[in-house]
């Protein structure tokens, strides 16, 4: 499954760098994240909880950054499991300067199995796509609140 998604922000590249770059930040910035814990540099273990109908429930796992090109990109790798099954995915985010603020461009691929695998490319494509909003949004708040506090 591959899925793109690219919003922009009103807030500079390297602000939106730092931010996604931030482990806190993307604790609180990825959906249903209850644990983001690093256990090596770039590398954290993960626990998030989807409250999502077909997926429900409580995934664990690694999720690991790589491929680092400050301030334009980098690579998130992750796989997670739960008794629902299983999700392995990559995702490139890019950063662009663009009038007034950043694009933020998200190009992942996806692989899932077990039970989820049942729910269809078209229903999980569904549910990504609004994950991806709900980060952006939160995205924007987080942006908000840390330019507020400068």
């Amino acid at each position: 499954m591959r899925i793109d998604y690219s919003e922009s922000v009103k807030y500079s590249r390297e602000a939106v760098w730092k931010a996604l770059l931030d482990p806190g930040v993307l604790a609180r910035l990825i959906p249903g994240i209850e644990k983001f814990e690093e256990i090596g540099p770039d590398k954290y273990e993960v626990t998030a909880k989807l409250g999502i109908p077909s997926v429900k429930g409580i995934y664990s796992g690694v999720v690991e950054i790589f491929d680092k090109t400050e301030p334009s990109s980098y690579k998130l790798s992750g796989q997670v499991k739960s008794t629902q099954g299983w999700v392995k995915g990559e995702v490139l985010m890019t950063l662009s300067a663009v009038d007034g603020g950043t694009k933020v461009s998200a190009q992942a691929q996806a692989a899932v199995g077990g039970t989820i695998a049942g729910v269809g490319q078209r229903m999980m494509e569904g549910i990504s796509k609004s994950m991806a909003r709900d980060f952006f949004k939160a995205l924007d708040g987080e942006l908000r609140g840390s330019t507020a506090d400068s």
